[in-house]
Formats: C-alpha cells, sequence, structure tokens
C-alpha cells in the first residue's frame, strides 16, 4: 500500500533532521508549520485555553524554529517546537502571576481593592467572640488546611471536623451578623 504523499514529506524531513548539516540545507520550514501547526494549536490550546493566545504562542515558537542558529540541534523539529512552546506558555503564566501580584500590591496602597479597615475590624471582633477550638478550625481551614490537618491540630478525629468547621462558621456569621451574644451571669 503506497503511502500518501503528506506521510512521505514528513519521513523525508525526519531523514533530513537526523543528516548531517551539510544535508540539511534545504530545511523546509513551511512543511513543518504546515505539518505541525495542527497539533501545537491542539497542545497549546489545552495548556492556555484562549485560542488567541495559543496561536500567538505557536507564532512565536516557529518563529524561534526559523531563527535558530544551529539546525543540527533540532533533531525533531516536532519534539524542538512542543518544548519550545510549552515553555513560552509557562513563562507566560509566570509573568501574568507577576504582573497580578503587582497590580494587587499597587491597589492595596490605597485603591479600591484594599480592605476595608472597619470590616477588618469587625471581622477580628467576631473572630475573638468565638470559642478558641471554633476560631482554630476557620483559621486553619481559611489557611488552606486540610481536614485531616485540622484534626492533628486541634485533637479532634479527622471526620467531625467538616461538622465542628460548620457550626463555627454559623457561630461566626451569628456574631457577625448580631453582635457578641451578652456574657452569661454567674450566681
Amino acid at each position: 500500500m503506497p503511502m500518501p504523499r503528506g506521510d512521505t514529506t514528513l519521513i523525508d524531513d525526519a531523514r533530513r533532521a537526523d543528516a548531517p548539516r551539510s544535508a540539511q540545507t534545504d530545511f523546509d520550514a513551511g512543511a513543518v508549520f504546515r505539518a505541525e501547526q495542527p497539533a501545537l494549536l491542539r497542545h497549546l490550546l489545552y495548556m492556555t485555553g484562549d485560542r488567541a493566545l495559543a496561536e500567538d504562542l505557536a507564532q512565536e515558537a516557529f518563529g524561534r524554529l526559523v531563527q535558530a542558529a544551529d539546525m543540527e540541534d533540532v533533531r525533531n523539529p516536532r519534539a524542538w517546537l512542543m518544548k519550545v512552546a510549552s515553555n513560552l506558555a509557562y513563562n507566560h503564566f509566570r509573568g501574568e502571576g507577576r504582573r497580578t501580584e503587582r497590580e494587587i500590591r499597587t491597589a492595596a496602597d490605597g485603591d479600591a481593592l484594599a480592605p476595608d479597615i472597619d470590616a477588618v475590624v469587625d471581622v477580628r471582633r467576631c473572630l475573638e467572640a468565638l470559642d478558641p477550638r471554633d476560631r482554630a478550625v476557620l483559621m486553619l481551614r481559611h489557611s488552606g488546611f486540610s481536614y485531616a490537618e485540622i484534626a492533628d491540630s486541634v485533637g479532634l478525629a479527622a471526620n467531625s471536623i467538616g461538622t465542628t468547621l460548620a457550626r463555627a462558621q454559623r457561630r461566626f456569621r451569628d456574631i457577625y451578623e448580631n453582635g457578641p451574644a451578652p456574657a452569661r451571669r454567674v450566681i
């Protein structure tokens, strides 16, 4: 059974990629682009979830392939493109994360995203009004601890943390909305 023309071109390109540098003078970036662009776009779309960003990153990866000074290092253009494109995506997200952190810091210097001091005082007042176990469970959970870690910290069974947490949240909400309960009189 004869191979379709597209497969023969890919095989020839792969053979040229394994050939010495002198045989690679006819590297066809257009053929590599046509062969690899759909798979590269799918990969980047999966990574980013954004078609426009995936297209930009794919274009940048192909541009870097064309500009690669030493094509001897590019034995497998597909693998090289996937690696470069993945790294470009990771770099993009790292940059976005730094930009977001910078924007939050800037906003905290007096913008609308800065916390309302009165609300912070109210939350602290409510936390102080809770019993120590409820306060600890709430603080640990909202600090990202798992139920098992909370259970170890407060000395409860892991299967009771969900109920304890729900009760602590309800008490917190009651204090926040209605103020602390009056102190009990001891006679």
